[in-house]
């Protein structure tokens, strides 16, 4: 009855982790390097020099912060979903996801080092990412999702083909326009 359960519960568990997990890999790098190039700006350049100078837990302090902050946010979202907004309940907490997850992404890593030295932290920090490793290649062996690849390979693909295609004749168009118009003496689409 137990392994019946087990068969029957963990596929969609794995895809519903892959998905999350997915969609927090596809956010994390990406905002990490925008929060990188914000962080350039003087004021925060020193904030940034302070969190990667300070000690482990004012560190975990600075790495909860995001999360606690943006709660409210989340909250409210959700409050807004339930009375009837949906727009505006989704937008809402997709904002407070994006934006903690830049915070949380740039944050880590500034204090990462930090973070490793408490040994909890450290422990939670490779469950994590055992957990996921073991979830990505469980996800890369399924056969629906080699399909959904393939195909999604084949679309982009296809896309760019006819992106690359209607960019040529465009541009090919313009310049037989800039011709004419030189000739002319004159812009001739005007």
């Amino acid at each position: 009855m137990e392994s019946k359960l087990k068969r029957l519960l963990t596929p969609p568990f794995i895809i519903l982790a892959a998905v999350l997990l997915w969609f927090w890999e596809w956010l994390w790098e990406p905002l990490e390097r925008v929060m990188a190039k914000i962080g350039q700006w003087p004021v925060l350049r020193l904030v940034e020099a302070w969190i990667g100078r300070a000690p482990r837990y004012v560190a975990l302090t600075c790495f909860l912060i995001p999360g606690a902050v943006l709660l409210p946010f989340k909250l409210i979202g959700l409050y807004f979903l339930a009375h009837g907004a949906p727009l505006l309940g989704v937008g809402t907490f997709l904002t407070a996801k994006v934006v903690g997850t830049a915070l949380v992404a740039r944050i880590f890593a500034l204090t990462k080092r930090q973070l490793m030295e408490i040994a909890w932290f450290a422990r939670g920090y490779a469950g994590v990412v055992r957990f996921k490793t073991y979830v990505f290649d469980t996800l890369h062996q399924h056969p629906v999702y080699l399909r959904t690849r393939g195909m999604l390979l084949a679309l982009r693909l296809r896309v760019q083909g006819i992106r690359r295609g209607l960019f040529f004749h465009s541009m090919r168009r313009w310049r037989a326009v800039y011709r004419l118009s030189r000739r002319r003496g004159r812009l001739t689409c005007f």
